[in-house]
């Protein structure tokens, strides 16, 4: 009977280490990444090609104005360069949200901002609800229809990059800040420097749309 009361004790002891543990590993989770996001737009995105146009490099738009060759498939290097220009844009443009840009940014660089501005996502989370689950996997359809793989996009960007509880994490990194623009411009004019066409004709040609 005596060995009763030393197992109970022992039992508690073991359940108040495992909880102590469990407390320690969420006070250090890791806090998401530019890079980690980087890796997904990369993954889902995959490298544009002529075929692709008016796309380039990793799901980066042509705009009327932007110097890029139709025609001619960025290297990886120019297609990384210009992935993380446009994601660091949108980090900027989400800075209010802290460590949430990032995945803010990640939506918006598949769907837009306007999208974005417009989500039950982007509003719950300004009003601190942070049961945002549904409500951003419910960013996978296309004309009504869920794609199975805009679905798994959705569930990898939720479960790498959005933390329930951002008080929690200790080693937040900096995000770009108001002076994205201007560390950038120097980065996103040789990127598209290297695909200037040789001439006005061909200039205007490379902005056309493929009938």
């Amino acid at each position: 009977m005596k060995k009763l009361p030393l197992l109970i004790l022992l039992f508690i002891v073991g359940i108040s280490l495992v909880f102590a543990v469990s407390q320690s590993e969420t006070v250090t989770q890791k806090a998401p990444t530019f890079e980690d996001a980087i890796a997904i737009i990369k993954k889902y995105e995959g490298l544009s090609g002529p075929s692709h146009w008016p796309f380039v490099g990793y799901g980066h738009k042509v705009m009327p104005g932007e110097k890029f060759t139709r025609g001619k498939k960025l290297t990886e290097a120019e297609a990384d360069a210009l992935a993380r220009a446009d994601y660091a844009k949108l980090c900027a443009k989400y800075r209010e949200f802290g460590a949430d840009s990032l995945l803010l940014a990640a939506l918006a660089y598949n769907c837009g901002p306007g999208v974005v501005a417009k989500s039950s996502v982007l509003s719950k989370l300004k009003a601190g609800n942070r049961d945002i689950e549904a409500s951003y996997i419910a960013h996978s359809r296309y004309k009504g229809k869920q794609l199975s793989q805009l679905k798994r996009r959705r569930q990898e960007e939720l479960a790498t990059l959005f933390v329930k509880d951002p008080s929690s994490l200790t080693n937040i990194e900096k995000l770009p800040g108001e002076n994205t623009d201007e560390i950038l411009e120097e980065e996103v004019t040789e990127i598209t420097n290297l695909s200037y066409p040789e001439n006005s004709e061909e200039k205007k040609d490379s902005l056309k749309t493929p009938l």
